[in-house]
């Protein structure tokens, strides 16, 4: 029984967290090709046998869930995930939600990108034995492939490549630049030091090099300005240009040696130079168009938890098909039509 209809919680908004780790590592490899020309060269091949995610995973179509037709409507595009993972470390793949999903998106015949966030609470169908859930908590059930396969079914996609990150891994990587130099605004200044230790503090505004801790909280400030998010993704920008000039600063071999810590920090089922190319398609997407999904959200209380529902899955399944690849008159799977029939029942709200 749905309680509370009328009132629509904020949706959670693109973690930055995720994306500036992604940000950053798109940087370094930057750099890398910058200062040794390797991209594409006999040294990336080489480097591709030398260094290797060491959390590498491999899964087939089945067990991702993609739908034949589906995968066949969608073969001109590349779709990857991101996750963001509420870990330390990824030791284990599962009994950690995701709290960031981001989908990108490639167009293999016009190199076009494209990325999505998948607000974390979003109600959707899990698998038989979990039934209808949060989306984050995918993850948490059966980790990468749960994940993946509840995303291609729930959202009619076709993804067979992720990369799952820890929010450790922001601060670590910029540590390993040795910080990163940005001029940092007193209304910022004031905002970090509110979750800063004491001996962490920022003394005053101004340009100076940041560590890692502070980079992620830079990152993140929301509420400074009434810019909002659009100011939030000109940090990103900003982030990003302060990583690569600083990256290029440094002698090729400790660039591969600090690419090299931070797939560590990675769980994949991509290979060295897939990843890599990977970040490089981030390091150029304009992050002003980066949109959340679903695109109509409405919130309701169930057992004392919020919820946040597409509504309805189908029609947002469909505006997603439609802007992101261009089907006009997309028809859902039978498997999105009945899902959104689930939801619509148990939350009491249809469109």
């Amino acid at each position: 029984m749905r309680s509370e209809q009328g009132k629509q919680k904020k949706p959670i908004k693109m973690s930055t967290a995720l994306l500036i780790l992604a940000i950053i590592a798109a940087a370094v490899v930057l750099a890398v090709v910058i200062v040794t020309g390797m991209s594409g060269s006999e040294e990336n091949k080489n480097a591709e046998k030398q260094t290797q995610p060491t959390q590498q995973v491999i899964y087939g179509d089945e067990e991702l869930g993609i739908d034949a037709t589906v995968d066949e409507q969608l073969q001109n595009y590349r779709n990857v995930v991101l996750f963001g993972i509420d870990a330390e470390d990824l030791e284990s793949e599962t009994g950690h939600r995701s709290d960031a999903i981001i989908v990108l998106s490639m167009n293999k015949e016009t190199d076009e990108v494209k990325m999505f966030s998948v607000y974390r609470d979003t109600y959707l169908k899990i698998d038989d034995e979990h039934g209808l859930d949060k989306i984050n908590h995918a993850y948490a059930y059966g980790g990468m492939e749960q994940s993946i396969k509840a995303l291609n079914q729930n959202l009619d996609l076709n993804i067979r490549e992720g990369m799952a990150l820890t929010w450790k891994a922001v601060a670590d990587l910029v540590d390993s630049l040795d910080g990163i130099e940005v001029d940092i605004q007193e209304s910022e200044r004031t905002y970090m030091n509110g979750s800063l230790s004491a001996e962490n503090q920022i003394k005053s505004a101004g340009k100076q090099t940041i560590n890692g801790d502070q980079a992620v909280l830079y990152a993140r400030i929301r509420k400074d300005s009434a810019r909002g998010d659009y100011r939030r993704n000109e940090r990103m920008k900003i982030i990003l240009s302060a990583a690569l000039n600083k990256a290029k600063t440094l002698p090729a071999g400790e660039l591969m040696d600090i690419m090299d810590d931070t797939l560590e920090e990675v769980t994949t089922n991509m290979s060295y130079n897939r990843m890599t190319d990977t970040l490089m398609d981030i390091a150029s997407y304009d992050l002003t168009n980066s949109v959340g999904w679903p695109y109509k959200t409405s919130g309701w209380t169930h057992n004392s938890i919020w919820h946040g529902g597409p509504f309805t899955l189908e029609s947002n399944v469909k505006k997603l098909h439609k802007r992101f690849f261009g089907q006009d008159n997309y028809d859902p799977t039978d498997f999105v039509k009945k899902v959104s029939g689930q939801i619509e029942a148990e939350s009491g709200y249809s469109n």
